[in-house]
Formats: C-alpha cells, sequence, structure tokens
C-alpha cells in the first residue's frame, strides 16, 4: 500500500490500518457494526460516535489538531485528565509509536470529519 502524502489522506489510511473503528463504531445488539462500509470508504463507518459527536463530556471534536495529537501521543486530554482503560492501552502499544507526522495525520483526518449531534 502506498503512503499518500496528504495528511488528510494519510491520516485516513492510518485509521483504517489501525482500525480505531473496532472500538468507535456503533454495535448493534449482536456486537455488529451498525454501519457497513468497504475501504477506503471508512468515512461512513468512522469514529465519529463516540469521539467527535458533541455530548455532555467534551470529546476531541472540540479539540485542536495539536491536542489531538498530544492524546493520541500521550494519552493526556485538553483538561490535563489523563485516559484509562482499553484507550489508555492503545495509546501505550501503538499511538505512542507513532511517529509525529503521523499522529499529526491522524490528527488532521479526525478534524476533517463534520462533528454531529448525539442522539445518545
Amino acid at each position: 500500500m502506498s503512503r499518500p502524502t496528504d495528511p488528510v489522506a494519510r491520516g485516513e489510511q492510518l485509521v483504517g490500518l489501525i482500525d480505531c473503528g473496532g472500538c468507535h463504531t456503533p454495535k448493534t445488539t449482536t456486537a455488529l457494526p451498525k454501519r457497513v462500509c468497504c475501504w477506503p470508504a471508512h468515512r461512513c463507518a468512522t469514529i465519529l460516535p463516540k469521539i467527535l459527536r458533541p455530548t455532555k463530556k467534551p470529546v476531541i471534536g472540540s479539540w485542536s489538531e495539536e491536542e489531538i495529537a498530544t492524546f493520541l501521543k500521550t494519552g493526556k486530554e485538553s483538561n490535563g485528565e489523563e485516559v484509562g482503560g482499553a484507550m489508555a492501552q492503545q495509546i501505550e502499544r501503538r499511538f505512542s509509536k507513532l511517529t509525529d507526522a503521523d499522529v499529526a495525520a491522524i490528527a488532521a483526518y479526525l478534524k476533517s470529519i463534520p462533528a454531529v449531534v448525539n442522539a445518545e
């Protein structure tokens, strides 16, 4: 697979390779994704529901690209709190090992996706 040079395209590729949607795509009661897409049309099965939609708790949709990149590398949220659980493990095992350019590309891709109102 070739490596796109455009940061948003590179970020989209990385989000697909890392399979962010595995955790961040809504599931049915039988644990299947509610919406299914084929790569590279990853955007429609995206991680929007849990991280980009406005909710009562601040989520990364309101963060800058720099804040998102810092979060992916360190696990620190924009308010200084550290993330826990499965995301902390993913940061430790995967995201913290990425280059600064790659986490910046993921952040650019995430910021390119318009946030939607959370119906949950």
